[in-house]
C-alpha cells in the first residue's frame, strides 16, 4: 500500500469524522477500532467495526455489523465516500437462541455497498468474527443462513470464508451459487 503523506492526512481526517459520527449515534456500538497505517496490514487499516444490534430492543427485525475503512474511501476533500465497505445483516431470535444471516452478497467484491474491490483485505472476516462474539455473549446456539451468490465461483469464495469459522454448507445449486449453511455453538 503506497500512500503519500497527503493521502494519509486525508485518510486520518475521514477516519476521525466517521468515528465521531458513529460515537455520536446512540443506536450504534463500536465493537473494534484500529488506527494503524501499517504498509502490509491485513485487514485494511485503519478500520472501525460497529453494530446497530441491541439485545434490549427485541422488536427490531434485523441488525447489522458494519466495517468501515478510510482506505480507498476518501474523496479529494478528505471525506469518506461511503459509511462502510462491508455489512453483515442478521436476525437475532432470543427465544430460539439463534441467529439467521439474511444477506450475504455484501461480503464479496460483488457488493453493491463497496466502491472498490475489498476482497482479501479481511473485512468480511472481521464481520464474522464479531458476529460470533455477539452470538456467544448472547448464548446463541445456532447460526444459519442462505447464500444467494451470483454464480458458482462466488459461492466457493463465500464457502471458503465461512468454513474458516466452522460453518457447514448444504449446496442447493452450485452453478447458480445457492446454498444454505449452519454453525452449532456450544451452550
Amino acid at each position: 500500500m503506497d500512500v503519500s503523506q497527503e493521502q494519509l492526512k486525508k485518510m486520518g481526517k475521514a477516519y476521525r469524522e466517521r468515528l465521531a459520527a458513529i460515537e455520536a449515534n446512540s443506536r450504534l456500538t463500536i465493537l473494534d477500532k484500529v488506527v494503524d497505517y501499517s504498509a502490509d496490514s491485513q485487514p485494511v487499516t485503519p478500520y472501525i467495526v460497529y453494530t446497530d444490534f441491541n439485545r434490549a430492543q427485541l422488536n427490531e427485525k434485523s441488525s447489522s455489523i458494519f466495517v468501515y475503512t478510510a482506505y480507498e474511501n476518501v474523496d479529494k476533500y478528505g471525506h469518506s465516500k461511503t459509511d462502510y465497505q462491508n455489512e453483515l445483516l442478521f436476525e437475532y431470535d432470543a427465544w430460539a437462541k439463534a441467529i439467521h444471516i439474511t444477506v450475504l452478497e455484501t461480503l464479496g467484491a460483488e457488493s453493491q455497498l463497496a466502491f472498490y474491490d475489498f476482497q482479501n483485505h479481511g473485512l468480511a472476516q472481521l464481520s464474522l468474527q464479531y458476529l460470533l462474539k455477539i452470538a456467544r455473549a448472547n448464548q446463541v446456539v445456532k447460526i444459519d443462513g442462505n447464500v444467494s451468490s451470483f454464480d458458482g465461483e462466488s459461492l466457493k469464495k463465500v464457502m471458503a470464508l465461512f468454513e474458516k469459522f466452522g460453518f457447514e454448507f448444504k449446496i442447493q445449486n452450485a452453478q447458480q451459487g445457492l446454498a444454505s449453511f449452519y454453525l452449532t455453538l456450544a451452550e
